[in-house]
């Protein structure tokens, strides 16, 4: 396609979904970025009709913008990877914490020594439970106590000055021995202001580092596969609501079948934010009053997608639910940012 403005052929994807404005009646011919530049730089109006927008819609033209999965921010990667490394002081008495979305918490060593005073400092920073808190250095889980029942020290696992430790927060185990039957993912959402759209709920599941199977509103059934069903979307058109259901029979998959991420993604509205009351609940359908995942869906609201949970196959024949929290772009149309961020977890398999 090429602009209207810059003159310049690009990906489809470049163009903005659609409309800038409820009120316009045509899909714009400029693109993402003039379009952008265009309403930074001067009145809020569509370069088109000249319709005035509302201060949300070019936020959220902004926001889907600047978040958008085509482009290459070499100042943002550069910046992770300083982050990721760390202060390069050797002298620091400062180590690092990482939880699965990114979050980093700075401890000193100077005031933690043993790996029971650092769950505790964890959970008076991020208000974690101890009991659910899973902690990983150099690919070895750092446990309380010592073969001996001395308290372990952080010194022990050879964590030092500058050193990341991974935080992963266990939400739920499921033990071989509870039989479970069904894992359901109940998912409803509010239509927009702007009318119908769709919040998708996808399971993305892997074998290892390798996408094993799909399920969303377009993958709903393999026939191969008859205990993993989506529902496909049911919308209930008089409430302006939506609902998807996802049921999985955990102990009937593949042994080399071990990690299932839960997403959520906004079908054409810029951010899952704009969705009314969006609410979801993870459950065995033999005890549905018991819920297995509390991510709470506003923490992903200014964001096109969000990775929420992972339910991963320990090799123990375990089950955990992992709260993940990675917000990402992407959507049911296109999946590639969202694998690219799931990529980033797929080591939790060699780990947990």
């Amino acid at each position: 396609m090429k602009c209207g403005q810059c003159q310049i052929i690009k990906l489809s994807k470049e163009f903005p979904d659609g409309s800038v404005s409820s009120k316009c009646g045509h899909a714009t011919s400029w693109c993402l970025e003039c379009l952008v530049g265009y309403l930074r730089e001067t009145q809020h109006r569509c370069p088109i009709c000249k319709i005035e927008l509302t201060e949300q819609e070019v936020n959220d033209c902004c926001l889907f913008w600047d978040n958008a999965s085509f482009k290459i921010d070499i100042e943002s990667l550069s910046q992770a990877r300083a982050e990721l490394s760390g202060p390069i002081n050797a002298n620091s008495d400062v180590f690092y914490v990482v939880l699965l979305n990114g979050k980093k918490i700075t401890l000193k060593l100077s005031e933690i020594t043993t790996v029971k005073a650092l769950k505790y400092a964890l959970r008076d920073v991020t208000k974690i439970d101890i009991t659910k808190q899973k902690l990983i250095h150099n690919d070895v889980e750092l446990n309380d106590f010592q073969d001996d029942t001395t308290n372990s020290t952080l010194e022990s696992y050879g964590i030092h000055a500058n050193s990341h430790i991974q935080l992963i927060v266990v939400l739920y185990s499921i033990t071989q021995d509870q039989a479970l039957t069904n894992l359901a993912f109940d998912l409803y959402w509010g239509f927009p202001h702007s009318g119908q759209d769709f919040l998708d709920g996808t399971c993305l599941i892997y074998a290892g580092d390798e996408l094993w199977k799909k399920y969303d509103y377009l993958s709903t059934f393999y026939p191969s596969i008859p205990y993993i069903r989506h529902s496909g979307d049911i919308i209930d058109h008089a409430n302006a609501r939506g609902h998807h259901k996802i049921t999985i029979k955990l102990d009937e998959l593949p042994n080399n079948v071990g990690q299932l991420y839960l997403i959520l993604s906004s079908w054409r509205s810029p951010t899952i934010g704009h969705f009314r009351n969006p609410s979801f609940k993870l459950y065995d359908e033999a005890n549905p009053d018991r819920q297995l995942c509390n991510y709470t869906i506003g923490q992903a609201g200014r964001s096109q997608a969000v990775i929420m949970c992972l339910i991963n196959r320990s090799n123990n024949g375990m089950w955990n639910v992992i709260e993940v929290g990675e917000t990402s772009s992407g959507n049911a149309k296109n999946y590639d940012p969202i694998e690219k961020n799931i990529r980033r977890l797929t080591w939790f398999n060699k780990t947990l």
